[in-house]
């Protein structure tokens, strides 16, 4: 069948000449620049303004789009081992376009395919090679493809071309996190991907490399050792960063399985004539695999899970970009219940008004900025601005927050209130229109602030780490045959409670209500109430079983 291709200013349905011309083509116009007829050794040389070869000029241009077209035939006859030698001839605009769509290509092949075209590249293009794989894999992080659901593993798996040698893997470690982030905020299709990428892309080698940068990194001196961008306590965050997500993302693969074999269990009771051999065996499996999703809950709970130090240090010295948040996603609908098991049911919102999200956070952000101020008669201008606008064709909004030109100095306190005002909207409780619309997001962009990041990731994954807590608490009291179990029975009490006093680090799961955790901030009122639900269902389910025994 014909391939569509687009290179360039070309769009052809078929190719535009056999095989044998095509290569021929090629071929002369190689040789022609070889004798200097086309690249302006010849008396007719066409320069720029500064008197050097133009590379933008009219025979340039043919000689590139014979070379782009070739190597689209390249393709699709799957000769991969002579495109890098014709792209290696390509000006580096035309470079960038055509290895772009041959990176996309080689991704439906094998690991042994991929890893001999990166070889073949590096042969060829040289100190091009980082450029292009660093480009095509930021290029498929923000740009998807589809829906952002189905796009997520696309999007994990394209961070392969980072992890064939070791000089890449800073970058690797950059592109990493900002996927966990932004998976962290997608729906379970996200979920499952960012399990894919922590434990199947990202190769031995690199956890390795990781380990032993870390070990020496935290045995140096952090003003003197160069490593990571010239800062190692840059490296040191990114990461301990790695680490909570890794610790973040075994939680949610180990709940996912967990709440499969809980639903397998429901089936097989329900099913008219299913056996029931399995029953007390199965019943007792899931409460002690309940019981340590729980412990685990309440560790990255209790812990200072996705802060490092140099967040607390922000406040006074910290560089604030212009554009504070960029936020890509698509507004879906949320599911009726269990929020905090993530949007299972994220289908596309057919309708929606960006223009009522811009207002609530607007709104939100400027009622924040009053807060700060003690509540003056006269309000003062907004420490922070958002745009919300729909992007061309297709299903998604971008929402920027940016610093106002007439708006206070920037803080730790400000930072903290356009995270909580992002991740509500991101959780749909805005206002009580959007209370039904949640954001799934594809990119989340805060420039040079990680900590803005860190704290718009945590305020929307506590709150659903709280959920996903007290729904495997629920399902736990509710098991029969005497393998009901009161395992984080206190959890409304730790969520509530800010008492200071206790270590986490020496707390144990069930007595964690002695700390100060300060959870309450990272729930919205509809989480707030679906917390108590579940928790009521709870203790019914404990006190029905108490009156059996």
């Amino acid at each position: 069948l014909p391939s569509d291709h687009a290179v360039g200013e070309f769009t052809f349905a078929e190719p535009p000449a056999s095989p044998g011309m095509m290569r021929f083509s090629a071929h002369l116009v190689l040789f022609l620049r070889f004798l200097g007829i086309v690249d302006g050794q010849s008396g007719n040389q066409e320069t720029d303004l500064a008197g050097s070869p133009n590379e933008f000029s009219e025979h340039q241009d043919l000689v590139n789009k014979i070379l782009q077209v070739y190597i689209i035939h390249l393709m699709d006859t799957e000769q991969h081992d002579l495109i890098p030698v014709y792209a290696a001839h390509l000006r580096d605009t035309s470079l960038d376009l055509t290895y772009m769509i041959f990176l996309d290509e080689m991704m439906k092949y094998s690991l042994i395919e991929q890893q001999k075209c990166y070889s073949l590249a590096c042969r060829y293009l040289g100190e091009s090679v980082p450029r292009l794989v660093c480009k095509y894999a930021a290029k498929t992080m923000q740009e998807g493809r589809g829906s952002i659901e189905d796009g997520a593993e696309h999007r994990a798996n394209a961070c392969l071309w980072l992890c064939y040698e070791e000089t890449m893997y800073h970058s690797a470690l950059t592109h990493t996190l900002a996927l966990c982030r932004d998976f962290a905020l997608g729906g379970r299709k996200c979920y499952e991907a960012a399990s894919t990428l922590l434990l199947q892309v990202l190769p031995d080698n690199f956890w390795k490399w990781l380990a032993a940068l870390k070990f020496e990194a935290s045995h140096a001196d952090v003003n003197r050792m160069d490593m990571y961008e010239n800062d190692t306590r840059d490296f040191l965050s990114a990461a301990q960063e790695l680490e909570d997500w890794r610790d973040w993302y075994d939680f949610q693969d180990a709940l996912r399985k967990w709440k499969g074999l809980h639903q397998v269990m429901v089936q097989q009771q329900v099913k008219p004539g299913s056996p029931s051999v399995s029953s007390p065996t199965r019943a007792e499996s899931i409460q002690s695999t309940g019981e340590k999703l729980i412990d685990h809950a309440l560790r990255l709970l209790t812990r200072q899970w996705l802060q490092m130090p140099e967040d607390a240090e922000a406040d006074g010295h910290f560089p604030i970009p212009p554009a504070v948040v960029r936020l890509t996603c698509q507004p879906v609908h949320k599911p009726a219940g269990q929020e905090g098991i993530g949007f299972t049911a994220a289908e596309p919102a057919g309708t929606f008004n960006p223009e009522a999200l811009e207002s609530a956070l607007q709104r939100e952000l400027l009622a924040a900025s009053s807060a700060s101020t003690g509540g003056q008669h006269q309000p003062p201008p907004p420490t922070y601005v958002a745009r919300v606008a729909g992007l061309v064709e297709t299903d998604r909004v971008e929402i920027s927050v940016q610093k106002a030109e007439t708006g206070a100095p920037s803080s730790l306190e400000a930072l903290e209130q356009v995270a909580y005002a992002v991740g509500w909207a991101i959780k749909g409780n805005l206002s009580q229109d959007l209370q039904d619309i949640g954001l799934n997001v594809q990119h989340l962009d805060c420039g040079e602030s990680q900590t803005m990041c860190r704290m718009i990731c945590r305020q929307v994954c506590l709150s659903k780490l709280v959920l996903q807590c007290i729904y495997v608490r629920h399902v736990l009291s509710s098991l029969p045959g005497g393998a009901a179990s009161k395992k984080g029975h206190n959890l409304v009490e730790t969520v509530v409670e800010t008492r200071a006093g206790g270590d986490t680090a020496t707390a144990t799961p069930d007595s964690v209500a002695s700390t100060k955790l300060r959870l309450t901030q990272y729930l919205t009122p509809f989480q707030c109430q679906e917390l108590v639900l579940m928790e009521r269902e709870a203790t019914i389910n404990e006190l029905d079983n108490s009156d059996k025994e």
